[in-house]
């Protein structure tokens, strides 16, 4: 048996495109069934508005398959490690600041995991980022994300037209989501946004209100660079 992994993959610091490759070598020789998509140019967004000052990204994903030895945290703990071993020093950096490698933990089976603030699963930015559906549509775009019950290819589809499915199911409490809004998510196909699942401290409110109105925003096509992918329903 083995779990079904989903990866985002990001660096707007040095070589990229050559540290997408080396990454790739490397989950090929730990892990089996690796697929790397199309490595897509964008421009840095910060959250209040595009950000000229940083370097444009390279974003893509990966999909794995690894042991049912392996677990989520233990995951996180590689992906955090092979960050490391490429320069990635996350203490103390400003949020959403350059990287030379960003690796963020997607999906992993239909496995909904809420252990805020070290990992949520499904990634809860991962429904208004067009530069991880769209690349994730190219190699999972039939896995069905399970929160909103859609798949990839859909819920790329609603942020591609704007779709009244990309405004969140806003939970402002610190405590855990109820299984009343997950039941009401997956109804109405929507995602969560929870103040738990994007801040830390009770210092927090002002990011967590600024990442509401970033994401019921339309997306801009000023963010992208890359060529116009096509539908994958």
């Amino acid at each position: 048996m083995t779990h079904d992994v989903l990866i985002a993959f990001g660096a707007n610091l040095g070589d990229g495109e050559s540290v997408f490759g080396e990454v790739k070598k490397r989950l090929e020789r730990d892990f089996v069934q690796v697929r790397g998509a199309s490595l897509l140019r964008t421009r840095a967004v910060t959250l209040a508005k595009l950000n000229e000052d940083e370097p444009d990204y390279w974003n893509s994903v990966f999909r794995l398959r690894v042991s049912e030895t392996w677990t989520p945290t233990r995951f996180l703990e590689y992906l955090l490690n092979l960050e490391r071993e490429f320069g990635r020093i996350r203490k103390g950096k400003p949020h959403w600041s350059s990287r030379p490698l960003d690796l963020d933990l997607l999906l992993w089976d239909s496995l909904f995991w809420d252990e805020a603030p070290r990992l949520i699963l499904p990634h809860p930015m991962m429904a208004w980022r067009d530069f991880v559906l769209e690349p994730a549509c190219e190699i999972a775009s039939e896995w069905i994300h399970p929160v909103t019950h859609s798949t990839l290819g859909e819920m790329f589809q609603a942020l591609k037209t704007n779709s009244p499915h990309l405004v969140p199911l806003v939970w402002e409490s610190p405590s855990p989501v109820p299984p009343w809004l997950l039941e009401e998510a997956g109804k109405s196909h929507r995602s969560i946004l929870a103040y738990r699942w994007i801040c830390r401290n009770e210092d927090s409110k002002d990011i967590f209100r600024q990442v509401v109105e970033l994401v019921t925003k339309a997306p801009a096509e000023e963010n992208r660079k890359s060529e116009t992918a096509p539908d994958c329903l």
